[in-house]
């Protein structure tokens, strides 16, 4: 910063200090200026730009109101097109409706023309079904709109026409294709007379299960329609006319079959045995029962092969039977009656009304037995339980089969115990010592004297232990027999040593106490226990005059006082074949003069056999008493009483 001239005075010092405070300020301020100067450049560019934005504004607002206008301009065309498509959906709507009433009218000459054709097969067109379900829309149609149809009572009456047309040809299809059916039965029949019970089943259910094939659909469609309809509609009619149709062309043939079957299971158990013996007439009831039984089954079957769908559909559902069917199944039930009935009605034999009561208690309806009262004890229930098992299945296909089992079995039960009562009479409370029974008791009292038995156990015991032993002599006889005929097949017959039928009673308690394997194999018990039970039995025959015992005196000694096998034998028999408080009843007055005979008559008997063999030159034994012997014979025998549920 030296100056170009030297500096004298200070006028020059300060000119030469501003020029230089000026170029100092020129330096500094020369960035500022360049940055001023770029400001305004930008300055105007920003303008020119703020000139161009609102060019590009005023062009948006421009296209916004375009756009605008635009829009609403679609909103309307949408709105229009919207309207359009009501209108159309509108013009559809009635179209279809209109071609829908017209298509009501224009059915009837296309269903007139199919019920109106020739020929009796008319109902198995395929389209039968399909226009007389066309026609009863149009009726159901024109009866809602007939205020506003034109001509509607002329068409409801020409449709009403086509649909009573179709019922009569439904209906005399069905009595055509029955009459047929039994009009091939009976040719059938005709042309070969002895033809067997299976070929006349087959004829029978065969037939009418191949009709009803085609034939179902028809009446399942009138069934449907009189199921609905009105009491005393024509539907109903109809129906009604076609089921007695059915029921005559069934009936007509099948009770003729029924009749003979059961006459025929009757003569093949007469000729299989005796016709005295009791089995006859109960297997007869039981094969009865078990064919009528079956009869019922397909019968309720076949009939729902015809009317109202497939049987197991039925009876599976809550559907009741139908009550034309029940009164044919009861007609059918009645021949069923009328051969079974006079059976009980006159037979008298208790063992043959006792098998007929368990026949018919094995088939009846369980829930239609009568209940016993709830305070009965514990034996009135099981007894009950008892008497009401039935291996019959319980469904509504066998209501009528139940109804004449169960009015039968009644029937024999009242006639069962009403020929008890007279047996009791007869056999117990009447009951005369015959010549044979007084020796039987002779016998039996000579024998208790010499064997010396006061006590009835040691009686029950020695008859049980002779049992035993007569059985292990007859194995033992048996098993000789088998040894010789192996010896005789192998040669060696001469070293075979048999033993006779007339072995005593002794002979086969000495074999039995000395070859104890023997016994053992024979009885099938320990032989020590055979051992001490037939010491105890040798004991009792040392008293025989010469030890021995014969069969006849085991037989002699098991002797039972008629009145008391009578009613064992009663018991036996008449045991859960009728109610438990009605057997009870009986079973009581039966022990009551069981008991009453043997205290009278027995123990009476017994006293005089007893004091005529005390009075013979050589009496048995003079220590037991007639009494004792009396009390002996009655406690013994109520001591099988007392066991005969055993």
């Amino acid at each position: 910063m030296q100056a170009a001239e030297p500096i004298e005075t200070i006028a020059q010092f300060l000119e030469w200090y501003g020029r230089e405070e000026d170029r100092l300020a020129e330096g500094q301020d020369q960035e500022a200026h360049a940055y001023a100067e770029l400001l305004r450049q930008r300055a105007s560019q920003c303008s020119s730009m703020l000139c161009t934005i609102g060019d590009i504004e005023g062009q948006l607002a421009r296209m916004e109101s375009g756009y605008q206008a635009a829009c609403e301009q679609t909103q309307s065309v949408q709105q229009a097109c919207a309207d359009l498509g009501v209108r159309r959906d509108q013009l559809m709507l009635t179209t279809s409706q209109v071609q829908a009433h017209l298509s009501v009218y224009n059915t009837l000459g296309r269903i007139s023309q199919l019920l109106n054709s020739p020929g009796d097969r008319v109902c198995l067109d395929p389209e039968f079904l399909p226009s007389l379900t066309r026609t009863e829309e149009a009726i159901a149609f024109i009866n809602a709109h007939s205020a506003t149809a034109r001509d509607s009572e002329l068409f409801l009456m020409r449709f009403a026409q086509c649909r009573m047309r179709a019922l009569s040809l439904i209906k005399m299809h069905a009595l055509r294709v029955f009459k047929q059916l039994g009009a091939d039965i009976g040719h059938a029949f005709e042309k070969n007379p002895s033809v067997g019970s299976s070929s006349r089943s087959a004829a029978l259910y065969v037939r009418f299960r191949a009709s009803a094939t085609h034939l179902a659909p028809l009446l399942r469609a009138l069934h449907e329609r009189a199921g609905v309809a009105e009491a005393g509609s024509t539907e109903q009619q109809v129906l009604l006319d076609v089921q007695n149709a059915y029921f005559h062309a069934r009936r007509a043939w099948l009770r003729p079959y029924i009749d003979d079957r059961l006459k025929a299971i009757a003569r093949e158990h007469e000729q299989a045995s005796d016709s005295t013996l009791p089995s006859v007439h109960v297997d007869s009831l039981r094969d009865w029962c078990a064919f009528m039984m079956n009869v019922c089954a397909d019968e309720y079957r076949i009939y729902y092969d015809f009317f109202s769908g497939s049987a197991d559909t039925v009876a599976g559902s809550s559907f009741a039977m139908s009550p034309a069917l029940r009164a044919y199944l009861d007609s059918l039930m009645t021949i069923f009656h009328e051969h079974v009935r006079p059976i009980v009605i006159h037979e008298s034999d208790v063992a043959v009304l006792a098998g007929l009561s368990l026949t018919l208690l094995t088939y009846h309806n369980p829930g239609n037995s009568e209940v016993s009262d709830s305070d009965n004890d514990d034996s009135s229930s099981v007894v009950s339980s008892r008497k009401s098992i039935s291996y019959a299945p319980v469904d509504s296909e066998l209501d009528a089969f139940y109804a004449v089992v169960d009015q039968i079995l009644r029937d024999t039960q009242q006639r069962l115990v009403y020929k008890a009562q007279s047996f009791i009479r007869a056999n117990i409370s009447s009951y005369k010592v015959s010549k044979d029974d007084g020796a039987a008791v002779a016998r039996w009292v000579q024998l208790c004297l010499r064997l010396r038995i006061t006590d009835p156990e040691e009686l029950v015991t020695l008859v049980a232990q002779a049992s035993i032993t007569v059985d292990m002599q007859q194995q033992q006889q048996q098993r000789q027999r088998q040894q010789q005929q192996r010896q005789q097949q192998g040669g060696d017959s001469d070293r075979l040593s048999s033993t006779g039928a007339s072995s005593s009673f002794v002979d086969v308690t000495t074999a039995a106490l000395g070859g104890g394997t023997a016994a053992a194999d024979i009885t099938g018990e320990p032989s020590e226990t055979t051992a001490r039970s037939t010491s105890s039995i040798a004991g009792l025959l040392k008293r025989m005059p010469g030890g021995h015992m014969a069969t006849d005196d085991i037989d002699a000694l098991r002797w039972i006082y008629p009145p008391v096998k009578s009613y064992r034998w009663l018991v036996s028999q008449i045991d859960g074949c009728i109610d438990f408080d009605v057997q009870q009843s009986v079973l009581d007055e039966a022990l009551t003069a069981c008991k009453q005979n043997l205290l009278n008559q027995g123990a009476r008997f017994v006293r005089e056999a007893s004091s005529k063999d005390s009075q013979s030159p050589t009496p048995a034994n003079d220590d037991i008493h007639a009494d004792q012997l009396a009390h002996l014979f009655v406690t013994y025998n109520l001591n099988s009483i007392e066991h005969v549920f055993d």
